[in-house]
């Protein structure tokens, strides 16, 4: 094989090598695209729980049964397409010890109606004004490999999320949770206090001012 030709062959195996890439991110069943899907860039960062907006099926308003009149949360999109989502009640009954297997279950499902939160990657579809959940693990079992569609609203610093009716003890309710970015640099303690944060470095050990 002379050397014009050994550079051709080389040249045709790159490119079925390449080809047989693309191939297979396509083909069903054999890999997953990278996460995501659609984005926007305006989603991404840092909001925490400001308010929620609950109504019953006459349209008037009521106190969520499971995070109270305060709740509070943290919701999180980053930019290569994950997310991540946190709300509870303000005063959860505390469990006799940190080991929750010995926990009454009364108590236990105070801790779990009280809490909510899921994680995975998201997609947005900006036309219909709707983002996506891909659920991966969640504290609710059947909402693990679920979608978990929101519409949205944008204005300024406030993100509203609307899911679809929800079931509350049997009751028809629907909800409007406002949620409010948070700045960069800051910690919000909650909601409560915002405080500046220096640079955190050799995971978390050694703070630089």
């Amino acid at each position: 094989m002379n050397g014009r030709v050994a550079r051709r062959w080389v040249v045709g195996m790159l490119v079925l090598a390449a080809g047989g890439v693309a191939w297979s991110w396509t083909r069903a069943g054999e890999k997953t695209p990278p996460p995501g899907g659609p984005k926007t860039e305006k989603l991404v960062g840092t909001w925490k729980l400001v308010a929620i907006d609950e109504r019953d099926a006459e349209g008037r308003p009521v106190t969520p049964l499971d995070y109270g009149p305060e709740p509070i949360g943290m919701l999180m999109y980053d930019a290569s397409g994950h997310m991540s989502v946190h709300a509870m009640r303000r005063g959860r009954p505390r469990l006799d010890s940190d080991d929750v297997h010995r926990a009454t279950p009364e108590q236990a499902k105070a801790a779990f109606v009280g809490y909510g939160a899921y994680f995975g990657t998201y997609e947005v579809d900006e036309q219909a004004g709707v983002v996506t959940h891909h659920v991966q693990g969640s504290l609710i079992p059947n909402w693990e490999g679920s979608k978990q569609r929101r519409r949205f609203t944008l204005a300024g610093d406030k993100l509203v999320l609307e899911p679809p009716e929800i079931q509350a003890a049997g009751q028809k309710r629907t909800r409007r949770l406002t949620w409010q970015r948070v700045s960069a640099g800051l910690i919000t303690n909650h909601g409560l206090t915002p405080k500046p944060c220096g640079l955190i470095t050799n995971h978390g050990l050694t703070p630089k001012p």
